[in-house]
């Protein structure tokens, strides 16, 4: 309880920011979708001690680019770390200030935002564990679980591929599985989804990704097909930044468009939404600045009524999802073990148990 009382007090100074990286090995086999294969890449490592002892910890994951982890890793031990150590734990938002500024000259986008999120989400996994609480119930929780569905359907597996590795996600407890499209023409898309739809049955979600590839007109022809197939929603069908065309395509579609994984910072899904630009909402940990521009994102989606959906899984991103009132899906991968994290009840993923971001 002693860095409860310090809290309380005001005296929970950083002393110490740590970062390590490494590369992940090239995959023999590694996962494709219709922009880009993922290979390579890597792992960047924060720790955040304070003086008595407390440590945060956070990782930000790299799917492609072997260089990246270590660019990062220096961005933040380099630029970051000095603005932050000696500052208040309690103060996050005026400590995530600070970093936007020390930024600015080169931009708090891109790659700065990776670093600002680790050092971001760091600093909370400290306040919870300073506060002896999951980080979640101190944003103020609307619920102990979401529902979560499985990121399996990757381009590199054919039709037969796609719906092992579904019939897998549906015997791990999920409710739903996602599968990538546009890497191919309309018909093969149709084969992939009709092979999962026989393989899963009709209660269980299906939602599909294009990564960008298609055109207005493009997303409208192949959406139309997609929602006669059941499909629950089409994600990411343009240019990431074309909020012009996203507010076209909410208004058209047939299904649901989500977007917002490839946004950065809260003043970029501004835009989008001012101009109805989102069927659902899809903030990345990473690019959307951390927890505290999340909940920034989290309480514009709940004002405009849209629903929310995290990019990627994690105790961070579940605890969001539980702290925002129009959240429906947690995002993540298959499960490595029954005794894996996020633990899965009933398709619903449960709220991590630990102080901070600690699973138990």
């Amino acid at each position: 309880m002693a860095g409860t009382r310090q809290i309380e007090r005001g005296l929970v100074q950083v002393k110490e920011v740590r970062v390590r990286y490494e590369r992940r090995p090239h995959s023999a086999a590694p996962i494709r979708d219709a922009l880009q294969t993922l290979s390579g890449g890597g792992t960047v490592t924060v720790d955040i001690e304070t003086a008595d002892g407390l440590v945060g910890t956070a990782a930000s994951s790299f799917g492609r680019l072997d260089g990246a982890p270590r660019t990062l890793a220096t961005l933040i031990e380099e630029e970051l770390a000095p603005v932050v150590v000696g500052r208040d734990v309690a103060q996050i938002g005026a400590i995530v200030e600070a970093l936007k500024v020390e930024t600015e000259y080169h931009s708090h986008s891109g790659i700065t935002t990776f670093g600002i999120s680790a050092i971001d989400v760091a600093l909370w996994d400290l306040l919870g564990k300073a506060h002896g609480v999951p980080t979640y119930q101190l944003w103020g929780a609307y619920r102990d679980r979401v529902p979560a569905y499985a990121m399996v359907g990757w381009s590199n597996y054919d039709v037969d591929g796609v719906r092992k590795q579904c019939a897998m996600a549906v015997e791990q407890g999920f409710r739903g599985v996602k599968l990538k499209v546009g890497a191919g023409d309309l018909a093969d898309d149709v084969r992939r989804i009709e092979g999962v739809r026989a393989e899963v049955g009709d209660n269980v979600a299906i939602m599909v990704d294009a990564n960008q590839v298609f055109t207005v007109e493009e997303a409208l022809r192949r959406g139309a097909v997609y929602a006669g197939l059941g499909v629950g929603w089409l994600e990411e069908p343009l240019r990431a930044d074309d909020a012009a065309g996203y507010a076209e395509l909410v208004r058209r579609a047939p299904l649901p468009i989500a977007t917002g994984e490839n946004l950065y910072g809260a003043r970029q899904f501004r835009e989008f939404f001012e101009r109805r630009a989102f069927g659902v909402v899809q903030p990345d940990l990473r690019r959307a600045g951390g927890p505290t521009e999340i909940r920034a994102i989290g309480a514009l989606a709940g004002a405009f009524g849209i629903p929310y959906a995290s990019h990627g899984g994690g105790p961070a991103a579940l605890s969001l999802l539980l702290s925002v009132p129009t959240a429906i899906w947690l995002e993540t991968g298959l499960r490595q073990s029954p005794d894996a994290f996020p633990r899965i009840e009933n398709g619903y993923a449960l709220a991590p148990q630990g102080p901070g971001f600690s699973w138990e």
